[in-house]
């Protein structure tokens, strides 16, 4: 085997010795030099003319088996050639082809797995090119827009017809990741997820029905309504009898009344707030007007005036003069600001509260800021929860019903608008609110 694998260089080897010899015969046998020149040029081109033939074969195999392989099978290895050049070259192709295999292997374990995960799920899925076309869909996809998910070159508008999915897609493709929003589509509501991928130039859109949950929530308003609803009328009744006990009534009984009457109050506001949360989620409208600001604060400050005064405290408006004017809904934004300042007024002895307004490019911002005890920063991510309470044990000795900054962050939303707060223990808090510069022709 090692006399086969040096075949080529022994057939050099030789063929030099060949070559010297016949350069030697003119000194030993008087035989004209261009004869024998004549001769080893001959004898030199035979040979180098069978090296190369058995350079060609051996390149051939290889390239012959080479694009057996790129076909697809991946059986085939570099057979030995016999050269030792050739059997180092086809041992290492070779075991560049055994590690190819077993990586493709794993790779069509690991596609199988997600093929199988994908197809047990219901909801819908697709991926998307960079230039809309569709690259892949799941079965519940196929269900619900046809089949042309499967054919080649479909592009997303082909299929696509309601303007929020396909204002959806658009904010995906423009590189905004991990998108969420809730959409109607044929009288169904669904979850929309996208998410963008630079590096693979696609986007993957998820579309969860969410009609069951969507049941469950209303379900649950109404539940809360009639429960309100219900609630309400006995209340009403036992404030009102209540009252007309006041007049013939000893002290201490008065006394007793007194803590019925709060009491009852408290929870006639738990009911009230409970039920303006309601109609706030089961309508999204609302009626934009052009305010003016220095207008619109002065009457917030004359209603809570006497809040203000009975604690001791301030309430300062410092207004930018930039900021003249609003297009908002004027009753819900001014719910807004009196739940804030009276969020700020349970917690703040000392000190008092100001509200700020700023322009910035095209949002206007406010601030409610407060001297008040501050709040831990742990209680920051759930403090627009309804009914959380960042102090349980302060909260009992105050009026609120939980659900003020509940309120609070729908009706800015409804607005367009975000809420945020910043406070720390014993600093006090700022609540910011932005709102979008609308027009009065916007609609919601």
């Amino acid at each position: 085997m090692a006399r086969k694998k040096n075949s080529i260089a022994l057939l050099l080897f030789f063929s030099f010795a060949l070559l010297i010899g016949l350069m030697l015969i003119p000194l030993l046998i008087p035989i004209p030099i261009w004869l024998v020149i004549i001769i080893t040029l001959i004898i030199a081109a035979l040979l180098t003319v069978n090296i190369i033939r058995i350079l060609h074969q051996q390149f051939k195999q290889i390239s012959q088996t080479a694009v057996q392989i790129t076909k697809g099978d991946h059986s085939l290895r570099i057979p030995d050639l016999g050269t030792k050049e050739f059997y180092a070259l086809g041992k290492d192709l070779n075991s560049m082809l055994e590690k190819l295999d077993k990586t493709i292997y794993h790779l069509a374990v690991h596609r199988e797995e997600l093929r199988l995960v994908l197809s047990s799920i219901d909801d819908i899925l697709w991926s998307q090119s960079s230039e809309g076309k569709l690259e892949w869909t799941n079965e519940p996809f196929q269900k619900l827009f046809g089949n042309i998910g499967k054919k080649d070159n479909v592009f997303y508008p082909e299929i696509f017809r309601d303007p929020y999915l396909l204002s959806f897609i658009k904010d995906c493709e423009s590189g905004k990741d991990k998108l969420r929003k809730e959409i109607v589509m044929d009288g169904h509501h669904y979850l929309l997820s996208g998410s963008h991928n630079d590096q693979a130039k696609r986007c993957i859109f998820i579309l969860q029905n969410i009609d069951e949950i969507k049941q469950a929530e209303q379900m649950k308003k109404d539940f809360i309504v009639n429960l309100a609803h219900e609630l309400r009328t006995p209340l009403t009744a036992i404030s009102g009898f209540a009252e007309a006990m006041e007049d013939n009534i000893n002290e201490t009984n008065l006394r007793y009344l007194k803590i019925i009457q709060n009491h009852t109050q408290r929870l006639i506001h738990l009911i009230s707030d409970l039920e303006q949360l309601i109609r706030l989620e089961r309508t999204a409208a609302i009626e934009l007007q052009v305010i003016n600001l220095s207008t619109f604060f002065d009457n917030i400050a004359f209603i809570l005036s006497p809040m203000v005064e009975e604690k001791g405290l301030y309430l300062k408006i410092e207004l930018d003069e930039n900021l003249p004017t609003l297009t908002c809904d004027p009753f819900k934004l001014e719910q807004v600001f009196i739940n804030l300042v009276q969020n700020s007024l349970r917690y703040t002895i000392t000190g008092g509260i100001t509200i700020r307004s700023q322009k910035l490019n095209n949002e206007a911002l406010f601030e409610v800021c407060d001297t008040g005890t501050g709040i831990d920063k742990v209680h920051l991510p759930r403090i627009f929860e309804r009914f959380y309470v960042a102090d349980p044990a302060r909260n009992k000795t105050q009026s609120g019903t939980g659900l003020g900054l509940a309120i609070v962050k729908h009706i800015v939303q409804l607005h367009q608008g975000s809420i945020t707060v910043q406070s720390e223990p014993g600093k006090g808090s700022v609540f910011s609110v932005s709102l979008p510069l609308l027009q009065a022709s916007e609609t919601h």
